[in-house]
């Protein structure tokens, strides 16, 4: 039973690092809560959130174990989505224009997220 209980632990612990989250507690005072051993590499401000028919403005974190995504008006509008749940990135046109489009796997749900960066330097940049 202990064995159990240390495996559910480190299981449930390590949930951020494989799963992709929606609207999660990720910000705290305007800052991305950073996991043990993760490393912020990059942090993009000005970014808009297209994957709905409107854009949000919002901050893009590109750390070690994933990318993360907030709307500047509601830190608790986010996305948090690990290296291991995507199927592709790449820049794509879409209606907004060029976006960093991250293709997630089925088993993360599928979603395709879309990220307008401008101007376009910025973008191939990241």
């Amino acid at each position: 039973a202990v064995v159990s209980t240390q495996s559910t632990g480190a299981y449930e612990t390590t949930r951020m690092y494989r799963d992709l989250k929606l609207r999660g507690a990720l910000i705290e005072d305007k800052t991305l809560k950073i996991l043990p051993l993760e490393e912020i590499c990059n942090k993009v401000v000005d970014v808009w959130n297209v994957s709905a028919d409107s854009g949000n403005l919002g901050i893009f974190y590109i750390t070690n174990v994933r990318v993360v995504w907030h709307s500047i008006g509601n830190d608790n509008f986010n996305v948090s989505v690990p290296y291991i749940q995507m199927r592709t990135i790449k820049i794509h046109q879409s209606k907004f224009g060029a976006v960093l489009l991250l293709e997630c796997l089925k088993n993360a749900g599928g979603y395709n997220l879309g990220f307008r960066i401008d101007p376009p330097e910025r973008l191939t940049k990241v």
